[in-house]
This record gives structure tokens, sequence and C-alpha cells, in this order.
């Protein structure tokens, strides 16, 4: 029963432009008046005030309708109603009863509450603020001006001010809790957002490799560290316009996104993997030099020759040419990538399906 009745007070709306947190908040602030009211109804029939009674038990139908209206997607309108019942309520009750009740302090549960649940402009919350703000001064005035009709005394006095505090409390609790989570969820949502854009800025959206940009700022801060050596290679993927011109840009998508595969599981340990441009591929082999690279290197361009690509019943293998250097400190970071590239120009010039270092 109580997980049921908890599901129900939690559950989200199905409007896409209203917050559910603030939904549930109204859904909480709204049972807590209700008991502070039935409390206060109690408190009331000691006092044998009928009339009382029944405008509270009247505030409490006006909550129970609000809360009906944030299970039907009208959450703005639950607001609204919210807030209007809770000056109703707090005028009434102040009036009557007198100031020393304490329950004009509800008023500034409603300025937190539509600080952080009200989608308007700034100019129109300050002016929700000074409203409340005068009706409290309101409330003073003619406390100070005319004796309450109810008059409270005794244990119920001070049993009145300790609860109000705490139903105030409790009202106050609420509201910041879901500021809190509204925001935690918030700053979750901006982590995740941002670090999709961050991978989408770093990846190549067919291969999902790295893209060249981000590789050339990974190498530059990898060269910046003592002793760290590395080597580079170029491969291009061999007769690959002739794939798209047989097969068509589909087919060699499909061969790019394969290979690219194949370049993750060899690379991996070794060192990285970016897509240069086109059918170019730049890899790079940390703490090994060139022989070592090589040998590495070997290996990969027999996992591409070995690699078979599928394509509308096709099947399709490719070859790959590589121009390879280690990295020399002495030359910049373009400088040595321009040897791989002519190594590997020299590589296609020569046959194609090589490793030139």
């Amino acid at each position: 029963m109580f997980t049921y009745f908890k599901n129900l007070l939690l559950r989200d709306v199905n409007n896409p432009n209203e917050s559910s947190g603030g939904a549930i908040t109204l859904r909480i602030c709204s049972l807590i008046i209700m008991a502070y009211l039935l409390f206060l109804s109690g408190v009331l029939v000691c006092l044998q005030s009928a009339s009382l009674i029944l405008c509270n038990i009247f505030f409490i139908a006006l909550y129970g309708y609000l809360l009906w209206l944030t299970y039907c997607d009208m959450t703005k309108g639950a607001v609204l109603w919210f807030n209007l019942a809770t000056i109703g309520f707090v005028c009434f009750n102040v009036i009557f009863i007198g100031w020393n009740s304490g329950i004009q302090h509800f008023l500034f549960m409603l300025i937190l509450l539509n600080l952080i649940f009200t989608y308007v402009s700034k100019n129109a919350q300050l002016i929700v603020t000074a409203l409340l703000c005068i009706i409290r001064l309101f409330l003073y005035f003619f406390c100070r001006a005319y004796k309450p009709r109810v008059h409270i005394s005794g244990i119920l006095d001070p049993v009145l001010q300790c609860i109000t505090t705490i139903f105030i409390f409790a009202l106050l609790f609420v509201c910041g809790t879901m500021l809190a989570r509204d925001s935690q969820n918030m700053e979750r949502k901006l982590i995740s957002y941002n670090n999709e854009l961050k991978q989408l800025a770093n990846t190549d959206t067919l291969t999902k490799l790295w893209n060249r940009l981000h590789l050339m700022h990974y190498i530059e801060k990898k060269i910046r560290e003592p002793y760290q050596f590395m080597s580079i290679a170029i491969g291009d993927i061999d007769f690959f316009k002739k794939i798209n011109d047989t097969y068509g840009h589909e087919c060699g998508d499909e061969v790019l996104r394969s290979l690219a595969k194949v370049f993750v599981e060899k690379m991996n340990g070794n060192g990285v993997v970016a897509r240069w441009g086109g059918e170019e591929f730049i890899f790079v082999f940390e703490n090994a030099n060139g022989d070592e690279a090589f040998d590495k290197l070997v290996k990969l361009r027999d996992a591409v020759k070995d690699n078979v690509v599928i394509y509308n019943d096709l099947e399709i293998k490719v070859t790959m040419t590589f121009g390879l250097v280690e990295f020399d400190h002495d030359l910049n970071l373009d400088e040595n990538i321009s040897i791989a590239d002519q190594r590997l120009y020299q590589g296609k010039s020569e046959g194609r399906d090589r490793i030139i270092y």
C-alpha cells in the first residue's frame, strides 16, 4: 500500500513542457497543508467555531482540486490555484484567529515555491513577491487594529505555535529538497550533454574513430611529456575510389566502418588511431620506436587483408599501404607527419599493399 501511494505521489507528468519536480512538489505541499488544516480544524472544534471549521474544510477541498490538476498535466493551473488557496486560508485564519497564530509565515513558503517552480519573467516573480509582502504587512496592521474573533488561550496557544512552525519548516524543507534535486538533475543533464558535444567534436561521425583535430591535440600533448617517444604511420586504402565507383558510396562507407573496427582491435594497448581524411588513417604507436612500430603495423596490415566486408551479399577485401616514421623531436609535428605521408605515396608508387619505413 505504501509503495502504491509513493508511486502515485511521485508519478511523472505526461506533458514534456511541464516539470515533474513542480508537480510533485505541489502534491507534497498540498498534502502537508491539508494535514495542517485538519489539525487547525481540530483546534477550532475545541473552540466551538463552526464557521471557521467549514471554511477550512472548503480550503481542504480546494487543495484536493489542485492535487487533481497535477495529474491532468495542468501544473501551471495548479500553481495558480495553490497560490490563491494558500493566500486565502492564511488571510482568513490570521484575520479570525490573530497574528500570534503564526499562520502568516506560510507566505514565505509561497515566495520560495514561486521562485523555483514558476517559469515566468524575473519582473513577474518580483511582482508576486512584492504582492505577498504587501499581504503580510496588511495582515500585521490589521491584527494591530482589530482583535481576533476567536481567542486562543491556555495550552492551545503554544501547541498551535509549535505545530504551525513544524508544518512551515516541513514545507520549506520540501521546496528546498526539490530545488536541490532539480538542480542536481539539471547538472547531470548538462554534464551528459557536454560530454556528448565533446564526443561529437572529437569523433569522426562515420567510423566513430577520433577525428584529425582531436588526434593532433593528443599528439601535441604527448610530445610535451618528458622521455616520450612514439612512431607515426599514415595508411591509405588501396583502390578505394574503384570500390565507390563500382559498388557505390554506401559500400565504401561500410568498408570504412569495417576497417575502423579492425584498427581499434589491433591498436588496443599499442596506441591510438584516427581518421585522417577520406580513406586515409593515422596511427600513433606510443612508446614504440620505428622497428617496434613496423612489426605491429605488419600485423595490422595482415588483419586488414584478412578482413572480409559483407555488403549486399558481396564479399569485399581490401589492402592498405602505409608510410611510417619514428618521431624525431628535432622536427615539429607537421614535419614528422609529412615524412610519413611522403613514404605512404612512395609505397603507392611502388605497387601498394606495403609498409615504407
